[in-house]
Formats: structure tokens, sequence, C-alpha cells
């Protein structure tokens, strides 16, 4: 059969008829099929994103600083660092200025574990102008001041100098620090931070000129009234308002940062010192009923 010619009878379906491209259909087809595949990658890729807001990956750690972090909006760097041992942190430096002048201030952070071996910082004022010292190992990102570098503990202790400038008009203001003590493991893991405030009274007139004493006048022939015993009139606390719980920033008021400061202090984000506002028995920390009272003020307004 396979050597039949061409006048001898073929049996049917030989040869097989040559295959015939169907173009339209086969492109319909085609493009079907690529439609398909580009909505699955689309699906996944949105999937993917959900997943990663959902569910987002360990945050990594800063070694070249961060600002937004000091306390002043409410948080600190222990959103993204945690398991560590926080440290203590505090401000020295001038307490008073004049109007427009520069003070040097100092931010300290004090390891308390071992294996957390060096620190970083973020410091922010409520007004005035912060600046870097040469050879502090920081920067200035808008107002904000924050680390280069994560510095190595001496003696469990960090520490940078930095100098803020008074602003023009005379009143109390604060800078607010946090700072990060961490293990340098490359992760925000074993690692904590703790802020603190530091108030600086800001004068109209020159804070270094010393307040006028009053002169003792001379002895005169006035005559000295005996008091009865038992009459001694006694001074009474009518008129001092109480204290406002939860009124970090001394303004007659309590914010929602102040009562976020608060929270992390009860939970042991913050130490005390952060805003000792809220420690009304002074029994150093902050319990549920201070934060009530904290919440009522800032509802009901301070007493």
């Amino acid at each position: 059969m396979h050597g039949a010619t061409a006048d001898e009878p073929r049996e049917a379906g030989w040869p097989p008829a040559p295959s015939v491209r169907q173009p339209c259909g086969g492109a319909q087809l085609t493009r079907a099929r690529a439609g398909t595949h580009v909505a699955r990658v689309r699906g996944a890729l949105i999937g993917t994103m959900i997943a990663a807001v959902l569910h987002p990956a360990p945050a990594v750690a800063f070694p070249t600083g961060e600002t937004l972090h000091s306390g002043k909006q409410g948080v600190t760097c222990n959103v993204c660092h945690s398991g560590g041992v926080a440290p203590s942190v505090s401000f020295s430096g001038p307490t008073e200025l004049a109007v427009g002048a520069t003070g040097t201030y100092h931010f300290e952070v004090e390891s308390m574990a071992a294996k957390q071996k060096a620190a970083g910082f973020n410091v922010a004022a409520s007004d005035g102008t912060l600046a870097v010292v040469p050879g502090q190992d920081e920067q200035l990102i808008g107002n904000e001041l924050t680390h280069t570098m994560p510095q190595a503990n001496v003696n469990m202790v960090a520490g940078w100098d930095f100098t803020w400038t008074a602003p023009s008009a005379a009143g109390t203001y604060t800078l607010f620090g946090a700072g990060n003590s961490v293990n340098l493991n490359g992760l925000p893991t074993g690692d904590r931070a703790s802020a603190t405030t530091f108030m600086v009274i800001v004068d109209a007139a020159d804070a270094s000129t010393p307040t006028p004493t009053a002169t003792p006048l001379p002895p005169t022939d006035t005559p000295v009234v005996s008091q009865p015993p038992g009459d001694t009139p006694t001074v009474g606390t009518r008129g001092t308002p109480p204290p406002c719980v939860g009124d970090c920033l001394g303004t007659g008021m309590v914010e929602v940062n102040e009562l976020i400061t608060g929270v992390n202090i009860a939970l042991g984000n913050q130490s005390v010192a952060a805003c000792r506002a809220f420690d009304a028995n002074g029994d150093g920390m902050v319990s549920i009923n201070e934060l009530i009272a904290a919440v009522n003020a800032a509802l009901d307004g301070c007493p």
C-alpha cells in the first residue's frame, strides 16, 4: 500500500492530509491564554502587596539615624526596636536662657544590659533652633538631631553634645529626647529605647543678670503686736490649683500625645522621667487610676 501509484486506489485516510493552521482561532486562543496569564500575575502582585501591608516583614535597623522618634510626636524608637532592656536617658545643660541666646546641652544614654553595647539618639525641640557640635557624629535633619552612626558605650554610657538657640519670645520650651540602647546585631531585636524631656525657661531679660536683692531698712519704732498663744494665723493652700495629671508640658491642658506618653510609661516602654506629671502619687510608676485621671483632664480640662 505504501508503494501505490497515482492510479491505484488509496486507502481511506491515507496519506494523512497536511495540517492546516487556523490563524484566526489560534490567535484568539493565544490571546485568551495570555490574558489569563496576565490576570494571574496581576492577582499575584496584588495579593503580595496586600500581604506586605497586613503582615509586614521585620523592620531593619537604622544605623545612620532616624528622626520623628524623639517622643515629641508620641512615638520613640520602640515602634521598631524591641526585646532589649530599656536604658536610662537624660539631658543636662542650662535650664534658663535669654531670648535668642544659645546654650550647649548634652544628651546621654546609659545602657542597663551588657549586651547592649552602643546607642543612638533623636532630639527635637518644641521651638527654637537645634544645631550640631563638631566631632559628635551627629546630624541635623529638618530641625531634629540624630546620630550618623551608633556610638559605642564607654562605661555603659554614650552621649552627644549639641546646641539650642532660644526663640525670640519668652516662655517655657521643651527638649524631647529618645535614646536607643542597641546590641549591634544589625536587626531591631535585642534593643530598647527610652525617652525623656527637658524644660528650658526663656526670659525676656538677660538670664545671666543677677536679680537685685532688697536693701534692709533701718529699724523703726513701730510697735510690735503680740499674738496670744493659739491665735497664730496659719498659711493655707487656698487658691493653689491641684496638679493636672498628664500635663507633661505644663500648658494647663492634656494633649493626645501626652496621653500616649502616659500609656508608654505604664507599659514600661518609657521611664517615668518622660513625664512626671503622670506620677500623681510619686510612687515612680503610672497606674490605671492616674491614666484615667489624665483622660478626664483631656476631656474636661485641667482643674
